[in-house]
């Protein structure tokens, strides 16, 4: 394979879809939910007697445990097929580029877009709270915890939901399943079984990280370097999987 022509073409495709990803209509979403969460965490700030482990403890429930997931499967089941639907994709499949490489070129944009729209969300919850209990070097570096949470955690549900859409026709409805019921209900529950979520791993690096709420204390969190490994693992299997697919699919 010549190195430079598939960077190049990496490259190409990524500027391509980073532009139509963030000025889609999925952007209205972000705002909608950053405004939702603003909302929530902005009327909790204002409450008597709370401090900064209440402020991490919305972010976890609102960002780690909700909406992570939910804005990931949002973009990342329909990229492909919303390319496939409307015979866009028609350009890539008779590319003399491999398709396997420009299938790198769709999850790097995808995974850019779910970590801007990411941070917006959880810098707009943080600032709603903490403009009203105190911007403090504590509230900047719980802060800077989450939003390097929410960052990883965008490449690896990225990775997943991409990965799916190649595989189901109907990629929705496994998202809608996986965000909720799995990762909300199966994820939450006690013991070895929230172990196959995305979600335990991130809690358990974000145990590491974070001084404040019950995140700090997540007593079934996974070791720290075991938590990094099955992220990155995931995340390269998945994009590995969802190569191989993408290159051996019919995509008329």
């Amino acid at each position: 394979m010549d190195i430079t022509k598939a960077l190049t073409g990496i490259a190409a495709i990524t500027r391509h879809f980073l532009k139509k990803l963030l000025l889609s209509r999925k952007a209205v979403i972000t705002i909608l939910v950053a405004a939702f969460v603003a909302a929530v965490m902005g009327y909790a700030g204002a409450q008597n007697g709370v401090g900064t482990s209440d402020g991490a403890d919305l972010l976890d429930v609102l960002i780690l445990f909700f909406f992570m997931p939910v804005l990931a499967m949002i973009y990342g089941t329909s990229l492909i097929r919303d390319e496939i639907d409307d015979k866009s994709i028609t350009h890539v499949a008779t590319a003399p580029l491999d398709r396997a490489v420009s299938y790198v070129g769709y999850y790097i944009p995808l995974a850019l877009t779910v970590s801007i729209s990411m941070v917006v969300v959880n810098t707009a919850g943080f600032l709603a709270f903490f403009a009203q209990v105190g911007l403090g070097g504590e509230a900047l570096e719980l802060w800077g915890e989450f939003t390097a949470l929410v960052v990883v955690g965008s490449f690896v549900y990225s990775a997943l939901f991409l990965a799916v859409s190649v595989l189901l026709k109907k990629p929705v409805f496994f998202g809608l399943f996986y965000a909720f019921i799995w990762e909300g209900f199966i994820g939450s529950l006690p013991g070895a079984i929230q172990k196959v979520s995305v979600k335990h791993y991130l809690r358990s690096v974000g145990s590491d990280w974070v001084d404040f709420g019950s995140i700090s204390s997540f007593a079934d969190a996974t070791a720290p370097w075991a938590s990094w490994a099955v992220l990155a693992a995931l995340a390269v299997s998945l994009i590995a999987l969802g190569a191989l697919l993408f290159r051996e699919t019919e995509l008329a």
